[in-house]
């Protein structure tokens, strides 16, 4: 049966020169490559939930490269019928490209990484073998352990405020260590720890990076994010009381911003660069809206 597949390069996926990714179709499924379609077992058979995905697999480039599908030559790579092949990102793809091929692109990367991570049981040892019936799961063969992707649930909070001397709203965004050189201010993010709801963590991580508390979180929306295998939860709150006092581990800088006044924020295409963007619509829908 023929196939096509993207081949994964770390955070991201070889591609044409053009910015395009490559698709490689082949008459055989190598046992390297991943399907990317959603694959549930029952009663003994597997039942494929396919939807609209650009390819049906993926694969690791070290593994096309034993396959001799693809070469490496210097900084790129060449096929025997493309040349000057590419890794591009899954962040350089996110103005670009539109959701569904972003959420097709994050589920290839964290798949392979998965694949790559689980090759042996993590219990006793021993080399793990794909699922009898083609789900997502590495199995022990001595065991029997079921090794399955993992999610790794995180927040992302947009604070509100209005400042009592102008009477104007606000936005509190954080500079990360990590975005220093470049400039941005983002929003307060981090992982769900063990036994957390995500309104918890909400209010830990923004207590525990800025020393603020906060008001009645409200889930925006989620995003899925492969670094490494995240899925970031998106919520609006109030500010409730506190000062500002940055953890110099996690952040440079912190201020609370008039929404006319922002300094440069993450790019489109993530949930933050969304979150802030619906705070300020909503605002100005709100303030905007005649009386009746």
């Amino acid at each position: 049966m023929m196939i096509t597949s993207w081949l994964v390069d770390g955070d991201g996926i070889i591609c044409l020169a053009n910015g395009t990714p490559l698709v490689l179709t082949l008459d055989h499924t190598p046992r390297c490559a991943i399907y990317l379609g959603f694959v549930e077992t029952h009663h003994g058979k597997p039942i494929l939930q396919t939807a609209n995905l650009p390819v049906s697999h993926a694969m690791d480039i070290k593994d096309a490269i034993k396959l001799g599908l693809i070469a490496a030559y210097g900084d790129g790579y060449d096929t025997k019928d493309q040349r000057h092949l590419r890794k591009i990102s899954f962040t350089q793809f996110l103005d670009t490209a539109d959701m569904p091929t972003l959420a097709a692109i994050t589920r290839a990367i964290t798949l392979v990484r998965w694949q790559n991570d689980h090759r042996f049981c993590s219990r006793c040892g021993t080399k793990a073998v794909p699922h009898a019936h083609g789900e997502h799961a590495k199995v022990c063969p001595k065991c029997h352990h079921h090794a399955y992707p993992r999610v790794q649930p995180c927040v992302i909070v947009a604070i509100t405020h209005t400042d009592t001397t102008t009477g104007k709203p606000q936005i509190l965004l954080a500079q990360h260590q990590r975005h220093k050189v470049q400039g941005v201010y983002g929003l307060i993010a981090g992982f769900v720890e063990s036994g957390e709801t995500l309104e918890m963590a909400a209010h830990r991580e923004v207590l525990e990076e800025v020393g603020l508390c906060i008001d009645s979180p409200r889930y925006f929306g989620s995003q899925s994010w492969p670094y490494p295998s995240n899925l970031m939860a998106g919520f609006v709150a109030d500010y409730a009381s506190g000062t500002i006092a940055i953890c110099p581990d996690e952040l440079v800088d912190a201020q609370f911003f008039d929404f006319d006044n922002l300094p440069k924020i993450p790019r489109t295409g993530t949930i933050a660069h969304a979150l802030i963007c619906h705070v300020i619509h909503h605002f100005n829908d709100k303030h905007n809206t005649p009386n009746a």
